[in-house]
């Protein structure tokens, strides 16, 4: 009992990263592919989380051996790094938070008869995550992080079953490799979409960071190399079991179908869900329905936090962290509320469907990520950094050639646009 009370004491940050991940890269962007283009995406995701791993494993690799988040490291590189972040906090915190708030609020109204327009739904789950967050702080979102995963773990595993089961609507051997439909247009943002957020983005490997330093602050010490590793990799193993398990029922259930996964956010569920449920049956829509609000609302609850707690973080980096009466330039809850409120506002005037929405910010971080992993491989190896936390000479190398790799891409995407 002991032992079961350590290891899950531990758990935290790694959760919140793969809850974070699982949300729009997992639900909305794997199945999407999946349902599109079939089997070839699957290797193009394992391939991109085994190529990105050592850039997000930095994040606790830095705060465990110096107590600090990422943005210390990158405050030795100038404060362009620290703008650079908090730019990119600021797309993130309201385009995302509309995105994913819309995501939930779609589920619900499609899921349950309720008498309640999208827009009041959407009112409400930010209320209600603003409250948690903001009256339980990390210790709350611990707490609530933990109890999705579980839930969400168990019915996405009866609905992965049920969807081997039955089987794919096209032969396997017959799922097609179009990888030419990949290179230009639609299929060409997609891939760059899930390159980018895929496990997620890569700025969340400094809000990882941040919430181990809130966790040295719960537990009362610093927790050990080996500990802060373990929890890591958990939650990227979550990100990717999860990811290639979205991305196969995609292939399976709706690729070959006639059928696509288009629109905003309410008409995305409901395809989702009655495509799955025609296809494997009625029994398991409730299943489903779950596995996917306990995706959706776990990655808004962990990105309403880590945003507001990146763009204060951020800002104190560059005010020499705190004002001269000790207190804090910038407090969490008026960030959280002004997070909420700008996210509601995105949802509701936006004119285009969810999925542009997703589209745009995936790509718009995707082109930032090269300069964040090289800004976490130079913070790594700083003189700080003592050599017993340092990476292995082959994790490094990994990560220069997955940060040259998303470069290459980015680059092509660019000149593609021109």
């Amino acid at each position: 009992m002991n032992r079961y009370r350590k290891i899950t004491g531990i758990l935290g940050p790694g959760l919140l990263l793969a809850s974070t991940s699982i949300g729009t890269s997992h639900l909305v962007l794997s199945t999407r592919a999946g349902a599109h283009y079939g089997m070839v995406f699957f290797l193009i995701i394992l391939c991109t989380l085994i190529l990105k791993y050592p850039l997000f494993e930095f994040g606790p690799r830095y705060t465990a051996a110096t107590g600090k988040s990422l943005l210390h490291g990158y405050g030795k590189q100038g404060k362009w790094a620290i703008w650079l972040f908090v730019l990119i906090m600021v797309l993130d915190m309201f385009a995302v938070t509309g995105a994913i708030t819309a995501v939930c609020a779609g589920l619900l109204t499609s899921t349950i008869d309720l008498n309640i327009s999208v827009t009041l739904l959407s009112a409400l789950i930010l209320l209600i995550t603003t409250v948690l967050l903001g009256f339980g702080r990390y210790r709350g979102l611990d707490y609530i992080i933990k109890g999705i995963s579980i839930l969400l773990l168990l019915s996405l595993l009866v609905a992965f079953i049920a969807t081997l089961i039955y089987g794919p609507n096209i032969p396997l051997p017959e799922h097609g490799w179009h990888v030419s439909d990949l290179s230009t247009g639609t299929g060409l943002a997609l891939t760059i979409g899930l390159i980018g957020f895929m496990p997620t983005g890569l700025e969340v490997s400094t809000l990882h960071s941040i919430w181990s330093e809130e966790q040295i602050k719960v537990l009362g010490r610093r927790p050990t190399l080996k500990e802060a590793l373990f929890d890591f990799k958990v939650g990227y193993a979550f990100t990717i079991i999860t990811g290639l398990m979205f991305a196969m029922i995609g292939a399976y259930v709706v690729y070959g179908s006639g059928q696509r996964l288009e629109g905003n956010s309410t008409e995305f569920s409901i395809s989702l869900l009655e495509i799955f449920t025609k296809r494997v049956g009625a029994w398991l829509y409730p299943i489903l329905a779950i596995a996917a609000f306990g995706t959706i609302y776990g990655t808004l609850v962990s990105i309403m936090d880590g945003f507001s707690r990146g763009f204060i973080s951020g800002f104190q980096a560059l005010r020499s962290n705190q004002q001269q009466d000790g207190k804090p330039f910038l407090s969490f809850l008026p960030v959280l509320i002004i997070q909420a409120l700008g996210g509601f506002l995105m949802l509701t005037f936006f004119k285009g469907g969810m999925v542009k929405i997703l589209d745009l910010v995936t790509i718009l971080v995707f082109l930032t990520a090269p300069i964040i992993g090289f800004l976490n491989l130079r913070v790594i190896q700083s003189d700080e950094v003592p050599h017993s936390f340092r990476p292995s000479l082959a994790l490094t190398t990994m990560a220069y050639i997955g940060n040259v790799a998303m470069l290459i891409i980015a680059v092509y995407y660019l000149l593609d646009l021109v």
